[in-house]
């Protein structure tokens, strides 16, 4: 495997790792956006769409390196 791949498969390392992060820290704040009212629901509501940004770019680059790495494998 080349040093390109090498990157690709790094980046999607890193990309894998905040995806499951963010995953999981979207399920510890269900309990705050069931209970929070107010300026603490808002705060919640907000740090979600920010998680909802991380998962959706890192999940689009997971994406992209395992097609890549699939065709680079055919």
């Amino acid at each position: 495997m080349d040093e390109a791949w090498e990157r690709r498969l790094a980046r999607a390392a890193r990309a894998r790792a905040n995806l499951v992060a963010a995953l999981r820290e979207c399920c510890e704040l269900a309990d705050a956006v069931e209970a929070f009212e107010g300026e603490e629901l808002l705060e919640v509501l907000s740090h979600l769409d920010g998680l909802r940004f991380v998962m959706a770019e890192s999940a689009q680059i997971l994406q992209g390196v395992v097609r890549g790495l699939e065709a680079y494998e055919k």
